[in-house]
């Protein structure tokens, strides 16, 4: 290749990873639910006319590699058909890997006549039918109580919309106006990337854009492959238990992950997790290789844009039946915890190999629902609100807080939205630093936030997971992030704490408080290697006390008029008494833990 093709294959490149960014910032500005135009929970990407990723636009991780095996099905369903103007949906989550209420369109990229790429926008919707408002069924037994469900409709056909369609979604969500509103904005975002794509293509030729991107994915290949060939050889496997499946607590629900690395490749196996579980916390068998491969790519090449190039160096052994590759119909509605497991089990296994860029366990992902759907007693509503956590220590430096789960970087909703959106008001939101894992760097922390009800008639509906079994846990000594907790009319003679999910509490009486205090993060170190400043730091705002700066971290801190000091005598004898605690285990060479 030439010099001026090198250079000409890169602006196509970017040009295509730009097109995304568009049609993730036409999905923000258009969007109805806080959920995708404040939290981001959607997923932008470009797919070439065989299904193969050419970029993406990074929002909830896991749609990242998982779009590409929607649209392959629907090549395969349609058998190549498909017309300038049609817009495609799906979100069998057999198909879309994660579960139903992830609502996947696409629209096919026609030029001259010609199939050249697929435009996609993933987003959770607010609502789609099933047992639970807003979706995450806890309880539910197999996907048809989860929700509607599509598989390559096409609810557009050649840019005539398909009217009885689009009114079985509108008869059949409790929201309607939210939920069309955002599968409008779906629309209009795959309608950009088109535009963009066709842009390209006219100025460059549609054949020279193809050849262009099949090179993008030839070259990122080699590049993984280089830098797997940089890992020591080898076998790492880890493993971990969910609390329960939603419909029983008695079971393992364990997920397992052997790792082997030999020479420019890399194989995962899932030999050994539990059967399929009967409640919803199955993660589809696309979702486990979708989860797999972008944790791989995340670790070892973060900052590459991502294409199908990240993936063609992974062999997979995943058995089936079981949690991680269940068959349908088995529900899969709080697939979430699985996954948010085996991003934690990925970073287990990759510790030995890459220390500094595998953190110490983060907090599992924890939120709450707040809903309303009987017009009687006010105007329907669903508010779904994942509430960010602390994440892991890092090799040289604290885990982060206020952090979405899986180390992620999706925002949070502020709370002028919600107050502005729902009957709610939030009284507080705060630090939880007692949730925090200590160690020479401390985990992340979660937060405290109380929502107040401000209407009569709501139901709320709890996210947790994985209280016994931790996935916040430590490294080389460091303390495990204490797991999440809700409260209900805290510090009232009519408080309730909950530390499991549940489907549905209420219906609460106006003025009611739902609290909700997320997990903190892994420590990395013994707590007593911890830096005496930076123990200072954290008593004098207000995170610990004088005694637990004793007490955990071995460091005596005195009044010193309004402030605080060191007491460096005391510090060097109170640290000079405790023995730094064995490092915990974090991967096994030899077998799962």
């Amino acid at each position: 290749m030439s010099a001026l093709d090198v250079v000409r294959t890169e602006i196509i490149r970017n040009q295509m990873v730009s097109a995304t960014e568009e049609m993730a910032k036409t999905l923000i500005r258009t969007a109805y639910s806080p959920l995708l135009y404040e939290v981001q929970d959607f997923g932008a990407s470009i797919m070439s006319a065989s299904g193969q990723m050419w970029a993406e636009t990074p929002g909830v991780m896991v749609f990242s590699q998982t779009f590409p095996h929607a649209v392959r099905s629907g090549i395969a369903h349609w058998k190549g058909n498909f017309s300038d103007g049609d817009v495609l949906i799906v979100n069998d989550p057999f198909e879309t890997g994660t579960h139903i209420s992830d609502t996947d369109l696409y629209i096919p990229v026609i030029v001259e006549g010609k199939l050249v790429a697929f435009c996609g926008m993933a987003a959770h919707w607010a609502d789609v039918g099933g047992q639970n408002p807003g979706g995450w069924c806890p309880s539910t037994t197999d996907m048809y109580q989860e929700g509607l469900c599509f598989r390559h409709q096409k609810i557009t056909v050649a840019g005539v919309k398909d009217e009885g369609l689009w009114s079985l979604i509108a008869d059949n969500v409790r929201v309607p106006v939210t939920v069309l509103g955002d599968l409008e904005a779906q629309i209009a975002a795959c309608r950009k990337g088109v535009e963009r794509v066709r842009a390209t293509c006219a100025k460059y030729g549609r054949d020279v854009v193809i050849a262009a991107m099949d090179h993008v994915i030839s070259s990122t290949d080699v590049a993984m492959r280089a830098a797997i060939e940089k890992l020591e050889d080898g076998e790492y496997s880890a493993s971990i238990r969910l609390d329960s499946d939603g419909v029983s607590e008695r079971g393992e629900f364990r997920a397992c992950l052997k790792v082997t690395v030999k020479g420019d490749r890399v194989r995962f196996s899932t030999a050994g997790s539990s059967p399929t579980a009967r409640g919803p916390i199955n993660l589809p068998e696309p979702g486990t290789r979708g989860i797999l491969a972008s944790s791989l790519k995340g670790i070892l090449m973060p900052f590459d844009p991502t294409n199908d190039g990240h993936g063609k160096c992974i062999d997979f052994d995943i058995p089936s039946p079981s949690i991680l590759s269940p068959i349908r119909p088995a529900p899969s509605d709080s697939y979430g915890y699985m996954a948010s497991c085996l991003m934690e089990l990925m970073f287990r296994c990759f510790a030995k190999l890459v220390p500094d860029r595998c953190p110490a366990g983060g907090y599992q992902l924890t939120g709450a629902f707040v809903s309303r759907t009987q017009q009687e007693h006010g105007k329907p509503f669903v508010m779904a609100e994942p509430v960010h956590g602390g994440n892991g220590a890092l090799y040289d430096g604290d885990g982060t807080t206020n952090q979405l789960v899986g180390n992620g970087d999706l925002p949070n909703t502020p709370i002028e939205v919600l107050e502005t959106r729902f009957p709610v008001r939030v009284d507080r939101l705060e630090y939880a630093p007692e949730t925090a894992g200590v160690g020479k760097y401390r985990g992340g922390m979660g937060v405290r936030k109380d929502y107040r009800i401000l209407e009569t008639d709501c139901f709320a509906a709890f996210i947790l997971e994985n209280t016994v079994d931790r996935t916040s846990v430590g490294v080389d000594g460091g303390g495990t992030g204490e797991p999440g907790r809700f409260v209900v009319n805290p510090e009232t003679a009519q408080q309730r704490e909950y530390g499991k999910r549940l489907a549905s509490v209420g219906p609460l009486e106006k003025g009611s408080v739902i609290r909700v205090i997320t997990g903190g993060g892994g420590g990395w170190g013994p707590a007593v290697e911890r830096d005496a400043a930076l123990v200072l730091e954290d008593v004098e705002n207000d995170f610990i006390d004088a005694e637990a700066a004793a007490s955990l971290y071995g460091v005596a801190v005195v009044r010193n008029g309004s402030g605080w000091a060191l007491d460096a005598g005391k510090t060097a004898r109170l640290r000079s008494s405790k023995a730094s605690p064995a490092p915990s285990p974090r991967i096994s060479s030899t077998g799962v833990l």
